[in-house]
């Protein structure tokens, strides 16, 4: 690496000021764009809109099965069960949403768009809220404070976040001992 002059930065001494030549880092952005080609010419980025229609065809069936079956058991402690089925295919049908956001199921933009509010809306997600979220994700990915996916919610992504964790969260962490009342602030 090319030395600069020697510098006194506050009491620390004598700073070598250095900078880094091209051959110092590895050609990432040439991996990228040979990997992104690959990728491309494998046909792994095509869009495969059978599969979305199987896809939907099934969570309609399913999101049918489960109506059906809160009509049918009436008033009965079965219904957590109905319940549970009910949140995964709430869960299937945003995830088909966060697909259309990502224009992946249709082949125009605003079609992606407008599916994905509907199917957003159909399970009670506000939309905007998610793609404001999402688009924050995708700028920061996986950067502590400014990835919105990694705050401190219900699980903790850094060992520090868990270890401050206090009342039932404190259930998830590895070190429950000297806890005496996991449940109470």
């Amino acid at each position: 690496m090319p030395v600069t002059k020697i510098q006194e930065l506050n009491g620390l001494g004598p700073v070598r000021a250095t900078r880094a030549r091209a051959g110092d880092f590895p050609p990432i952005a040439k991996a990228y764009t040979r990997v992104s080609q690959q990728v491309r010419d494998a046909g792994l980025l095509r869009r495969a809109p059978w599969f979305y229609v199987l896809v939907g065809l099934v969570l309609v069936i399913a999101l049918g099965g489960t109506i059906a079956g809160f009509v049918l058991l009436g008033e009965s402690w079965f219904q957590l069960l109905i319940a549970g089925a009910l949140g995964i295919v709430f869960t299937q049908i945003a995830f088909l949403a966060h697909e259309a956001a990502h224009r992946q199921i249709l082949s125009l933009g605003p079609a992606n768009d407008r599916l994905a509010r509907v199917l957003a809306g159909a399970i009670g997600m506000s939309y905007s809220w998610w793609d404001s979220k999402h688009s924050r994700h995708h700028s920061n990915p996986n950067r502590v404070g400014k990835d919105p996916d990694i705050q401190v919610d219900t699980i903790s992504f850094l060992e520090e976040d868990a270890v401050r964790r206090e009342g039932c969260g404190a259930l998830s962490r590895s070190d429950k001992a000297g806890s005496s009342s996991l449940c109470s602030h």
